[in-house]
């Protein structure tokens, strides 16, 4: 009796075993291919907006410190990624696991929006920063400077709803960056008041000499 439950356990396992063995290789092989098509379709994207040399345009740089082709094209190969991923898991069926992923999935938009936002904020601030420093007017740089951060605050104060961050973060950066931008403007004024008065000194020395 006891060897009968130990041999009809031995063959549901057997059983089921066999029976799980074509969602496994399923699930590799969707796994592969979109490995393959992830990485295919990524480079395809990042050679298209090389060519068409987006960077440059948006940077004005050949080197830009941020590249908005290799940011799309990553962007690109992980919404590959992801959706082959759900599948596999949908194959295997685990769906706590392929619940989540979809989530992922879902909320690549939101990246993808935000991404593009602080792109374009990036750009808008480094193009004003550069046209501030053109005029060569004392304290261009520094209002240069202050207009870039500004304007970066604005992007991502847009950017972080998108990315359904609360908005309680928004204000504490937006201290942050009022009291750094208040630091160096208090430096800066500091420095031109030394250099004002050094010469005011130094007149009023000479008149005493004469």
């Amino acid at each position: 009796m006891a060897f009968q439950s130990i041999g009809s356990v031995l063959t549901d396992l057997a059983a089921e075993t066999i029976s799980f063995v074509p969602n496994l290789v399923g699930a590799i092989v969707l796994l592969v291919i979109g490995l393959v098509v992830g990485k295919v379709i990524g480079r395809v994207v990042k050679e298209v907006l090389s060519k068409v040399k987006l960077d440059y345009y948006i940077t004005e740089t050949e080197r830009p410190v941020i590249s908005v082709s290799n940011i799309f094209a990553l962007l690109t190969r992980w919404s590959i990624y992801v959706a082959f991923i759900v599948a596999a898991t949908d194959t295997l069926g685990i769906p706590s696991l392929s619940a989540w992923l979809t989530q992922i999935l879902h909320f690549l938009p939101n990246v993808i929006g935000a991404t593009l936002v602080m792109v374009v904020g990036y750009v808008l601030a480094e193009f004003a920063k550069e046209q501030l420093k053109k005029l060569g007017k004392p304290y261009s740089l520094l209002i240069g400077k202050v207009t870039f951060f500004f304007i970066m605050y604005v992007a991502i104060a847009i950017a972080l709803p998108i990315l359904q961050i609360p908005a309680t973060l928004i204000s504490q950066i937006l201290l942050i960056i009022i009291a750094s931008m208040g630091a160096g403007v208090a430096v800066a004024m500091g420095l031109g008041l030394k250099d004002a008065l050094s010469d005011v000194s130094r007149r009023y020395v000479k008149k005493i000499k004469v």
